[in-house]
């Protein structure tokens, strides 16, 4: 674990590396309310997707979802399965148990087309930008999710027209 200085914004910063480099976690405090975000790299699996839960209790208490929200990040993040899914789905359903939210902002490439194909964001925010995300949070009224699409806009290949 390392810590750094205060950047743009963000009070502390803790990283740790998962199992044999396969996936890293950065937590950070960002915004006004000071929302824990956790950036995830790497691959995550069945291997090490516990570990994910874990980081998460050991720096933020035990009962984290009971009074904070939070912001995943994955935006580094290369490959996912069905056991990052249900650890997704498993803390949406205790944060809003306590009315607290669980957002994820940034996926790409193969994350986030599995996560579309899944239908992961009919359950959880799926922002494009982490300041969406946190202006959405400070914002104070229930989160509505954003049009999402399995490819961006700007990304979608171009097929040339037949004639």
């Amino acid at each position: 674990m390392s810590a750094r200085p205060k950047d743009r914004g963000q009070t502390s910063y803790r990283t740790t590396s998962l199992g044999g480099g396969c996936g890293g976690l950065q937590l950070s405090f960002a915004g006004a309310g000071e929302v824990p975000v956790l950036s995830l790299s790497g691959e995550f699996d069945l291997d090490n997707v516990p570990e994910i839960e874990r980081f998460l209790r050991r720096h933020l208490g035990p009962f984290f979802f009971k009074t904070r929200d939070l912001v995943l990040d994955l935006a580094q993040v290369e490959l996912v399965d069905s056991s990052f899914v249900g650890l997704v789905v498993s803390l949406v359903v205790r944060l809003h148990r306590h009315r607290r939210e669980l957002l994820i902002t940034r996926p790409v490439g193969y994350v986030r087309r599995t996560i579309a194909l899944v239908g992961l964001p009919n359950v959880v925010p799926v922002f494009e930008s982490q300041e969406a995300a946190l202006e959405a949070l400070a914002a104070g009224d229930p989160v509505i999710p954003p049009p999402f699409a399995a490819v961006p806009a700007g990304d979608a290949p171009r097929v040339a027209a037949l004639s």
